[in-house]
Parts: C-alpha cells; structure tokens; sequence
C-alpha cells in the first residue's frame, strides 16, 4: 500500500486538532531569539513523531533538511544547542493549552467512546520511572541509594492512559516532586490525588471506570476518584486488610459465582471462575462499601521439555476491590476491566519507552523535562488518532507502524510536495474564545493558557 502518510497526518491533525494554531501558540523566555519557538515546536513534535532518540538525532536530520518541508525557508534552523536552550526557557502553560485543545477535539470525535469494555470509558493509572542518573542532576530529581550505597538521581511520573482499545490516548500526566517523596509508593499516590482532581476541571468526565494497580488500594485514592464521579476497580494483594480477610471468609467453601471459558491474546484458552460479593462494610475510611471480586483462572499452555511438548496448566487466582455495583457492571465486565489494566504496562510505558524513547533525557532540566515529555504525548497521540480514528481499519491492514513512521520519514525529505502551506498560511482563531471558556469554568483568565471543560 503506498500512501503520502506524512502528508495525510499533517492535513489531519490540522483539520481535526488544530495544528497550526498549536504551532502559533507555544512561546519561551528567550529575548530576542534567532529561531521562534513556533518553528522549535514544530520540528519536536515532527521528531518525535518520527521517534527521534536524541538531541544528537535531531541535529543530524535538521542537517539533512529532513524538516524544510515544514518550515518557512526565510526562518532559521535550530541546532540542537537552540533546541536545548528553548526548552529549558519554555513556557509550560503554552503546552498545557495545546494538550487540553486536543483532548477537547478528542472528546468531540467520540474518542473516549471507541474500545470501551461493555459500554463503559476505561481510564488505566500507573506511575513510571522515566530516566536515572548517578551524576547528572537537577532540583527535581528524586533521589534514592542503589543497593550499593551509591546515590541514584531519577524522574518519576504518573500516567492516566485510555485503555480497553485504540486509540490508547494518554489523557494526562503528572511529574512527581521531590516534596512528593522518593519512595515509590509515596510519591506515586501524591501524584496521582492531583492528576485526579484536576482532571475533571481541566477536561470534564473523560472515564467512567479508573483501574490500578495494588498500590493504589488507599482509602484517600478511592475517595478521590468517588469525588471525580469515577468508579474504580483495584488489585487487590495486602493479605493483612481485614476486607481481604472478610472476603476469604465469605468465599471460604462456596463455589463459584460465575464461570466462563475465554481465549486469552496469545490464543491460549482460559477456564475462569468467579466469587463476587458486595457490601463490604470492613474498610470504613472508604465513603462507600465494597464489592470484592476473586477469580481463579486456568490457562492451558504447552511448553519444551527435552525437545518435546509438554501440556501444562497455569493457575493464577487474583483479588480486586471495586466501588461498581452488582446490578450496574456484572462479574465479566469487572474481570475485563481488571485485565485492561495491563494496557498501561504493555501498549502504555513499555510502547512509549521501547519505541518512543521516553526513558532517554533529551534534555535533564527541570522546565526541559516537563515540556519534551509533553510534546512527546502529543506527538503519541496524535499519531494514534490519525492511525485509529481517521484511517479507522488500520489493525486490519497488518502493516508494522515502525515501517508507517520510517515512510513518513522518507517522504518527508524526498516526497515531492510541501507542507508549510498547512501549517504557517491558516489564521489563528479561538485564543479569545477559549480563554472565555476557561473565565467561565474556572473564573480566571491566564493569556496562555485556555482550559476546556465538557460534561458527557
């Protein structure tokens, strides 16, 4: 299949999201400088598009021209010291208004709506470690001591992706501070209690159902979610917690509520049961009771042994905790959802690290840090957008989206067509439209930073 994608993407993320006035947006504290930021951002977003691993990377091709289809020919090109320089002066709140204009283009185009599990809006959150460092350091580094005593230096931040289906959009992110604590469990639940109560204001209701990990099974982070009318359904492993030790006793010497036979991603087919219960009263620092979901799961699998195959069964039993009630969300749905978790780790941080090279510093800065990881989400997710939302069967097609980005990238410097036109031509309308916006759901007016607000 030969496709102009490079062009097709540019055209669509400028007709749907609004490109150009992202581009015209963006500013930093540079006086006077050589390069705009405009023509920065825009070779960052390109970049990284393109999954550039480096400042090096990104002077190397700046070199090649592999950007002059996308830049004016009278504006200079950056080199990677300009880039450096820009994005450790840059104005955040600039990228925070780009970000919140494309969740709100995403919600208007049912983005949420597409892969929920039986009709319902999965959000998965999770914390990460972007990068470490035994010598390069800044004042936001958390800090920690290795197993041999020798001081580490690291990022750590907290993550709410779309998951149960494409396109798995990262709704938010929050960067964790050193008043946040170093310890993973801390840090990760500070992190996250702000993630949760800004989202709301920031984008209006985007998840029905929140899913974690067993690290956030704290009564303050199930509060927080009930407070942003989001329900949750939560691993459960703390044996000591008296709900645990009610629900084993409950399911002690009772069969299962439902079973059912599935094939898991690998083929693999999946015997389950099931015991579910609700109106758990014995987590009182909780606002409401809860329901608690225990399921034994069989997998039958094959594997080498002495150069023959051996049939074998794997049995998994797994807890989760969940505000959902019986009648609303059935045993199965909790179960999906509670498998849905595992996006965030295999299509979530694991895609972003391995393919997007979120784990390499492009820059260690603080300011640097917040804004290259932001026009890196960005970049994700308008690339899945375009391959998810506008080509729709992209999935069906079985083409590699490595290969899709490597012919993005040649087209972009051989392809005979330009693209400056879609990006610098077009008038930049809305600046005033969403500040009112934001005066009216905030009751403040920042003049770089415009918030959406929508209820569903």
């Amino acid at each position: 299949m030969s496709k102009q994608w490079i062009k097709e993407f540019i055209l669509y993320t400028n007709k749907v999201y609004g490109l150009d006035q992202m581009v015209k947006r963006v500013n930093d504290r540079r006086r006077s400088p050589n390069v705009k930021t405009s023509v920065i951002f825009i070779i960052l977003l390109i970049g990284f598009v393109l999954r550039l691993e480096s400042m090096e990377a990104f002077d190397r091709e700046i070199k090649k021209g592999r950007f002059n289809k996308l830049v004016p020919r009278k504006q200079g090109k950056p080199s990677h010291d300009t880039l450096r320089d820009a994005l450790c002066q840059w104005n955040l709140e600039s990228l925070d208004v780009n970000h919140d204009q494309f969740i709100q283009k995403f919600k208007q185009n049912r983005g949420p709506q597409k892969g929920r599990i039986d009709g319902l809006r999965i959000g998965a959150i999770d914390g990460s470690e972007l990068f470490v460092s035994k010598s390069r350091t800044c004042s936001d580094c958390l800090v920690r001591k290795n197993k041999n005593g020798e001081k580490e230096y690291f990022h750590r931040a907290v993550f709410l992706q779309k998951v149960g289906g494409d396109p798995r959009v990262i709704y938010d992110v929050d960067h964790l501070k050193p008043r946040d604590g170093s310890e993973k469990g801390e840090g990760e639940v500070t992190g996250d209690r702000r993630l949760l109560k800004t989202l709301n204001k920031r984008h209006g209701k985007l998840v029905d159902v929140l899913t974690a990990d067993a690290l956030y099974a704290k009564a303050t982070f199930i509060n927080d979610a009930l407070d942003a009318h989001m329900d949750v359904v939560i691993r459960m492993k703390e044996e000591r917690r008296l709900i645990m030790k009610d629900a084993r006793a409950t399911f002690q010497n009772r069969p299962p509520d439902v079973q059912w036979v599935e094939r898991d991603k690998k083929g693999h087919l999946v015997k389950v049961e099931a015991w579910d219960q609700g109106d758990f009263q014995s987590w009182p620092q909780v606002k409401v009771p809860l329901r608690m979901v225990k399921m034994i799961r069989q997998t039958e699998k094959v594997k080498i042994v002495g150069g023959q195959k051996q049939a074998y069964t794997e049995v998994i039993e797994r807890w989760v905790v969940t505000t959902c009630k019986q009648s609303e969300v059935g045993t199965k749905t909790i179960a999906k959802i509670a498998t849905a978790r595992w996006d965030i780790e295999n299509n979530g941080f694991h895609d972003l690290k391995t393919y997007w090279h979120l784990d390499h510093p492009y820059v260690h800065d603080p300011t640097a840090i917040e804004a290259w990881v932001d026009i890196l989400i960005l970049a994700v997710n308008l690339i899945y957008s375009y391959l998810f939302m506008h080509l729709h069967h992209f999935r069906d097609w079985d083409i590699p989206l490595k290969e899709v980005i490597q012919e993005m990238k040649e087209l972009l410097r051989w392809g005979k067509f330009q693209l400056k036109h879609l990006i610098w031509n077009t008038s930049y309308e809305g600046g005033n439209k969403l500040n009112k916006i934001r005066q009216k759901s905030l009751g403040e007016v920042h003049p770089f930073h415009a918030i959406f607000v929508e209820s569903t």
